[in-house]
């Protein structure tokens, strides 16, 4: 019991102020399966989405849900949009492109979605470095994101500060360990040794890092992240178990198993910590409470509001853009992507 309680209170510890996407309305690094829809804008009135332009380049497109009326944010004719990400108060969004046609050069982009602004190259001094966003701060103060220092290098941590437009090193990454998520403060990093599937609480001030001894029966964490009240945490095991693990006292961990016995690859909470988005193979559900979304729905993303679902969908031939109303239960349909 002694591990376990050392355990327990390190992740207490950690998490005080920890959350646990890539992507835009989420806690964490948040790998999502396709590339379509981006996310929607603080007041819930925009919907951002990657569709290919008259040139056959995937470029980031906005739609006012008031209106329907679709205009592009982004229009190359050459080295489309990677991934994007929406800022969090601001009219703005962050996106990964090649910066040369030699494509070993991946950089971020910030661009203002309604001006006709230039995009600003924020990590222009990185050379032929790759970039990959990992998420944002809940607050959206920093979006996270790996950047490598050339070929056949490590890739460290970094963070840009979206109000004073600096950049900061996250972590000076030695070993190639996987960042899993950053706290509310933002002053820790949880990380992950891919070959020995240690878990690490990571001082960004201190570089200080405190190994967390995980005292279960599946020794490979695919994911952990704490639950917003911090009563506990949601862990993914090495077989697809998403369970929550109840912090009641320093001794005990009481396991609560969520889905339906189907391996769970990833998992995220919304943004207010009130739906957990899991993705299962090809499937997606958002569960606890669950969502009934039309069959087929896919790459989903929570609203900042936490009112709305965007997705895709196949109709025949064509790939189309939805926003399903969490209140009233219904679908709209938006504009067709592809």
């Amino acid at each position: 019991m002694k591990q376990k309680s050392i355990f327990l209170f390190f992740l207490a510890f950690f998490f005080f102020c920890s959350s646990g996407s890539l992507h835009a309305q989420y806690w964490g690094v948040w790998h999502k399966t396709h590339n379509i829809t981006l996310g929607l804008s603080t007041d819930e009135k925009w919907a951002f989405f990657i569709k290919k332009n008259d040139a056959g380049v995937d470029n980031i497109y906005k739609i006012e849900l008031k209106t329907n009326t679709v205009s592009p944010v982004t229009n190359f004719n050459e080295r489309p949009v990677v991934s994007g990400i929406v800022l969090f108060g601001k009219p703005a969004v962050v996106y990964a492109r090649a910066a040369t046609t030699k494509g070993d050069d991946i950089h971020l982009y910030r661009v203002n979605v309604l001006t006709n602004d230039e995009p600003v190259d924020f990590t222009s001094k990185d050379a032929s470095s790759n970039k990959k966003i990992l998420g944002m701060a809940d607050n959206g103060r920093y979006v996270y994101y790996l950047s490598d220092r050339g070929p056949n290098t490590h890739t460290d941590t970094y963070r840009y500060d979206t109000q004073q437009y600096i950049i900061e090193l996250a972590f000076a990454n030695d070993k190639d360990y996987e960042t899993l998520c950053w706290s509310h403060d933002q002053t820790h990093l949880l990380l992950r040794d891919p070959k020995t599937r240690k878990i690490f609480n990571y001082d960004i001030e201190t570089t200080n890092k405190q190994e967390i001894g995980v005292d279960m029966t599946a020794a490979d964490v695919k994911t952990v992240f704490y639950s917003p009240m911090n009563e506990g945490f949601y862990l993914i095991d090495n077989v697809g178990n998403l369970t929550f693990h109840n912090i009641s006292n320093s001794d005990a961990v009481n396991f609560v198993h969520l889905g339906d016995g189907k391996a769970i690859d990833n998992a995220n909470l919304s943004l207010k910590g009130k739906f957990i988005h899991v993705i299962s193979g090809d499937k997606e559900r958002i569960i606890q409470p669950f969502l009934e979304l039309p069959v087929g729905a896919f790459d989903l993303i929570i609203g900042p509001k936490e009112a709305s679902v965007l997705y895709a969908n196949i109709d025949g031939n064509a790939t189309k853009l939805y926003l399903y109303d969490i209140g009233k239960k219904t679908t709209k349909e938006l504009t067709t992507i592809r």
